[in-house]
């Protein structure tokens, strides 16, 4: 996930406690700001942003579902000078930049899933909530902005590793509006395709469902649209709307081709208050 000192919110799958609500409002941000080479603040600038807020947010009810559901979300985005900052379910550590370029250290909550989430995944295991840490290289050069990140489970949750590649551009249309444009794609080991979209013999002859084993490849692309609007000092307002088509073994899975849909869209609306 880019890091930003705008809004800005990247979608979840799911949230069985109180922590995967959190999950939910994770958009991805397109608009960030470029470090500086000393990592000092620039003058009269305050160390701590911080972004509070709540919003609504719309998509599937488990990663390959054509199931659509409607959360309530809290929002909390956080950054303290250009070093650390905190993107929904993101937390990132500026190790190294030059103003076009950053490499971050990054840590991301990931939320489960449960096995009463849909009707088709009863008998399958639950998968815990868990952390992913990683690294991310960033570049950015006036509006245009790209990522590539790659995370591992550092919390033996699905113990999978994963490579997200973003790149957009923020249009300014005025001094209160902006809009993002965003393409995405997530390339995933066995580990993880296998616990969110494998079926294995004994849960096949549990649920009914063939034997499905997901194999290391490409897992999706997206793309996503997003307003923010300020309609003074303190407020943002965020609308973004969003598809991602699953690929490979993923959408290969009985969970999707069967009883799915690879075709996975989302919707979120927010409002903040910049402190």
């Amino acid at each position: 996930m880019f890091p930003s000192s705008t809004l800005a919110l990247r979608p979840g799958w799911r949230n069985a406690r109180a922590l995967r609500l959190i999950l939910l409002l994770a958009f991805p941000p397109i608009a960030f700001a470029s470090p500086t080479p000393s990592g000092k603040e620039p003058h009269g600038k305050p160390d701590w942003r911080l972004i509070l807020g709540a919003g609504a947010l719309y998509r599937p009810d488990y990663p390959g579902s054509d199931d659509l559901e409607t959360r309530a979300v809290p929002l909390i985005f956080a950054d303290y000078g250009e070093r650390l900052y905190l993107r929904g379910t993101t937390a990132g550590a500026r190790l190294w930049g030059n103003g076009v370029w950053g490499l971050d250290a990054v840590a991301r909550y990931h939320s489960g899933r449960d096995s009463d989430d849909n009707s088709i995944l009863e008998g399958l295991e639950d998968i815990d909530a868990g952390v992913d840490g990683g690294l991310a290289l960033n570049v950015g050069r006036g509006p245009w902005k790209a990522q590539l990140a790659v995370y591992q489970d550092i919390s033996s949750s699905h113990d999978g590793l994963y490579i997200d590649l973003e790149a957009g551009r923020t249009f300014t249309l005025n001094p209160r509006l902006q809009l993002e444009l965003e393409a995405s794609a997530t390339w995933a080991d066995a580990d993880f395709t296998d616990a969110y979209f494998g079926i294995t013999p004994d849960q096949a002859m549990t649920t009914g469902l063939p034997v499905h084993e997901a194999e290391a490849g490409m897992k999706d692309v997206g793309l996503s649209l997003g307003l923010n609007y300020s309609p003074g000092r303190h407020w943002l307002v965020r609308a973004q709307v969003g598809v991602a088509r699953l690929l490979g073994d993923a959408a290969d899975s009985p969970l999707v081709e069967d009883h799915g849909s690879a075709t996975q869209p989302r919707a979120a609306l927010s409002i903040g208050y910049r402190f």
